[in-house]
């Protein structure tokens, strides 16, 4: 298997699989149970607990991208093909189309790589920032304070020393504003 046949078997599917299990319809208490999957599976650490898997497969497939790109560019400069009384043959044509094909499919295979990474990396943010708002929203229904911890160890500690609502003593609600009109 090549370089190229890795990268499909390697930096394909696991952002697909991390992103529709994080995106299925589902219960919240299985939304959370694969937001700590994914937490766990994109903190794996590597060179001493310097690098996690998310942010490497970033730079994996980030530098790919942009070697396919200056080589796609470059034999799209050249048009791939060869000058001189030889390039009318057919299969100095077929040899050269074929490097350019190749060229084409390794750009958009580093591309659609990328893009995955790039947006379970935004997605994962967002979901672990409504868990920790709901979690807050939860805990100031029941009138208790502070937060949970939820995904990879962010507290929201500024929440916590954030002041309560303004009292709203003399003052209708929304719904009772919206009653009255």
């Amino acid at each position: 298997m090549g370089t190229w046949g890795i990268f499909m078997n390697i930096c394909l599917p696991i952002p697909f699989v991390l992103l529709v299990l994080l995106c299925a319809p589902a219960p919240r208490k299985f939304h959370r149970a694969m937001l700590q999957v994914v937490d766990k599976t994109l903190g794996v650490s590597f060179f001493n607990n310097q690098l996690s898997l998310l942010h490497f497969m970033l730079v994996i497939t980030g530098v790919a991208f942009l070697t396919t790109l200056q080589t796609t560019q470059k034999l799209a400069k050249d048009r791939g093909f060869n000058v001189g009384p030889e390039s009318d043959s057919p299969l100095i044509q077929a040899g050269s189309m074929g490097k350019k094909w190749r060229s084409e499919r390794n750009f958009w295979i580093a591309f659609i790589c990328f893009t995955l990474w790039c947006l379970l990396a935004r997605f994962f943010k967002i979901l672990l920032n409504k868990a920790r708002i709901e979690d807050e929203l939860a805990n100031m229904k029941s009138g208790g304070g502070g937060s949970r911890n939820v995904g990879n160890g962010a507290s929201s500690g500024a929440a916590a020393t954030r002041p309560a609502a303004p009292p709203t003593a003399g003052r209708p609600g929304l719904t009772e504003s919206l009653k009255s009109k």
